[in-house]
């Protein structure tokens, strides 16, 4: 087999074998090609809008027509100009065809429950991303199985599927495009993960352990999950809490203790000989004594060492950047804002809605409390760049998603983890950048106000207040405590 004449793109000025295309301009590579046949918009020439593969002198996009191009990109399907996929279709077409003889239910038809889901796949914006998709051997097997019977369509299915991340992610399609009843998917996540952890441990020690988190945890995280109110965090704890409590156990059953027979000794050695994380081993040990399973234990409160704080100057520097370095994603400067300047939780800022922005004639808030919190033009206008470009909406998983910040799962917000990572590695320091926050906002306004427009506790504002030095945090009760003046 002949090796291919090398050729240079005239677009990138990449040197290699030719497997593109020549065009009025000159050899244009397969990369730009592709680049070329997926951009859309109106000629700058004509003014139609179509399909732009040409250039013009100044290296605007312009459509074949006004650019000369011969080759016809109409798709012989559905009439629309696109980079032509398969036989002269486009890849929007063969999405459908591929994904509807996927479903087939061994009658020529899609099961009427799969019908909305078929429906949201072949409409996403990039159809190409669900064409690769689908090569994924497990997607096939499981989607063709729930489409013939052969599967049931229900949640027990995907618990016990084999291929865990790949269930995880089609169940929750499924779930967004209403193909199955709605669950919570932090307490699907918290109840896979124990039954995968529980399995590691001893049965006496797993027995325990199964008791503790389906009496504590699970009672806890279901209600909330049933009131709407479940949030990673609180997922988060639970499994911290039973890790530790698992540790304690494997650690008195290496020294041949009983844990019934576990004493004041044996604890505070097990804290004293460990990282500060053994102190969530708390919540069980109190929890095992009210059940009878230990004598009463004291268990210390784990307390903070120190309270990092940034300077002044290194909160507003870092919020000048943050409004100015356009180097940035939007969506991350506006969560480093929301940091910087209102003190929130990057757990809170992941989880806001799009229905907690409220617009009036003259302003736009953000409802971070209570009361909507008016945003100064230079955060409006970084909140509107956001809305302009809101990632991962481009796939079925998230076509308009109700979130502030859509995650890659479906019809779930960016996972806080990774909202974190971004905004640590442009340099915030979290901690240290709430609590500078939280601290001027409390000596510019009454803390019960700053509670009640950030979404705080009272308590916590207070605290954030004495630490400040705000003057005015005792007022209230230095003059309750005053002695009365008689009058005469």
């Amino acid at each position: 087999m002949s090796e291919r004449t090398p050729a240079t793109c005239v677009r990138c000025r990449v040197t290699g074998p030719r497997r593109g295309v020549s065009w009025p301009e000159g050899y244009v590579c397969r990369r730009c090609y592709q680049q070329a046949t997926r951009r859309h918009g109106p000629c700058p020439r004509c003014g139609q809008p179509r399909l732009l593969p040409g250039l013009d002198e100044d290296s605007q996009p312009i459509c074949r027509s006004c650019a000369g191009i011969e080759q016809d990109f109409t798709c012989a399907r559905c009439g629309q100009e696109d980079e032509p996929h398969r036989r002269g279709a486009c890849a929007r077409c063969c999405l459908r065809d591929d994904f509807t003889a996927l479903l087939d239910d061994n009658h020529g038809h899609v099961p009427r429950r799969l019908q909305t889901f078929l429906t949201a796949v072949c409409e996403q914006a990039h159809p190409r991303s669900a064409l690769i998709w689908m090569r994924n051997p497990d997607v096939r097997r499981i989607l063709s199985g729930l489409a013939t019977g052969d599967l049931a369509l229900s949640h027990e299915t995907f618990d016990h599927d084999p291929a865990r991340r790949t269930a995880s992610h089609l169940r929750e399609l499924l779930m967004r495009h209403d193909a199955l009843p709605q669950q919570d998917r932090t307490l699907l996540l918290f109840t896979a993960w124990l039954e995968a952890t529980l399995a590691g441990y001893s049965p006496p020690a797993r027995a325990l352990l199964q008791r503790f988190a389906t009496w504590h945890h699970l009672r806890r995280l279901r209600r909330a999950a049933g009131e709407g109110t479940l949030k990673p965090t609180a997922s988060n704890a639970a499994r911290q809490s039973i890790t530790t409590a698992g540790q304690l156990l494997t650690f008195l059953e290496a020294d041949g203790i009983e844990f019934s027979s576990m004493s004041q000794a044996h604890l505070d050695a097990w804290l004293a000989t460990g990282p500060s994380t053994r102190y969530s081993a708390r919540t069980f040990v109190l929890w095992a004594g009210r059940a009878g399973h230990l004598p009463a234990l004291t268990f210390p409160h784990r307390a903070a060492r120190s309270t990092p704080v940034l300077s002044q100057n290194a909160r507003l520097a870092l919020v000048h950047r943050s409004l100015t370095d356009t180097a940035q994603p939007p969506a991350y400067r506006l969560a480093a804002v929301l940091l910087l300047l209102y003190a929130q939780p990057v757990t809170r800022i992941s989880r806001l809605r799009l229905d907690d922005i409220v617009t009036t004639p003259g302003a736009t808030a953000l409802r971070l409390g209570n009361e909507p919190a008016v945003l100064p033009a230079p955060v409006a206008d970084l909140l509107t760049e956001h809305l302009s470009s809101r990632p991962n909406q481009n796939t079925a998983a998230n076509t308009d998603s109700p979130w502030l910040f859509p995650g890659y799962r479906p019809g779930q917000p960016l996972h806080h983890s990774y909202l974190m990572t971004q905004i640590r590695d442009a340099g915030v320091h979290l901690l240290g950048a709430r609590n500078s926050a939280l601290r001027q906002l409390v000596l510019d306004m009454p803390p019960a106000v700053a509670a009640e427009a950030l979404g705080y506790s009272p308590q916590v504002a207070e605290a954030h207040a004495r630490d400040a030095g705000a003057t005015w945090v005792t007022y209230a009760s230095y003059r309750n405590q005053q002695p009365r003046r008689r009058v005469e």
